[in-house]
């Protein structure tokens, strides 16, 4: 068995690894760990107590990160008249209706996420074949 390392050693006396800690105490213990030479990355579990073989305990859902994911998204929005104005003003880097359809079909894909409105759906939904094996399928937003 290897030793261990300084770091190591002191990263372990701030925690009691047979102790449960709330999600707030362990991000406290986090912050006092030693740091790396690289970015670090957490990963959580929780136990929820929910029997996903009951569709009313499925648990599914979203959360936007205080400080994001690290990296800059760049994002397509499916619009038209007034959402194509707010979709601009929000920051969609690409903004478009059947216009952008056909760019999309032509092999524009300089994007990484994409939304659509519901009105635009039908023909959004054209692009599943192109769209769907590289990830940036739409969402449905009423309000880009």
């Amino acid at each position: 068995m290897a030793t261990a390392t300084k770091k190591l050693k002191a990263a372990e006396s701030i925690y009691d690894r047979e102790k449960d800690y709330s999600v707030e105490e362990a991000f406290g213990i986090l912050k006092k760990l030693p740091s790396a030479k690289f970015d670090e990355s957490v990963d959580m579990s929780l136990r929820l107590g929910v029997d996903p073989k009951h569709a009313d305990q499925m648990v599914r859902g979203a959360i936007v990160l205080p400080h994001g994911i690290g990296k800059a998204v760049r994002v397509a929005v499916f619009a038209k008249g007034e959402k194509d104005r707010e979709a601009r003003d929000a920051g969609a880097d690409v903004v478009g209706a059947e216009d952008l359809v056909e760019k999309i079909q032509g092999g524009f894909m300089d994007f990484d996420s994409t939304i659509a409105t519901p009105d635009l759906m039908g023909q959004v939904g054209r692009l599943g074949k192109v769209l769907g094996p590289r990830g940036p399928c739409p969402t449905r937003s009423s309000a880009p």
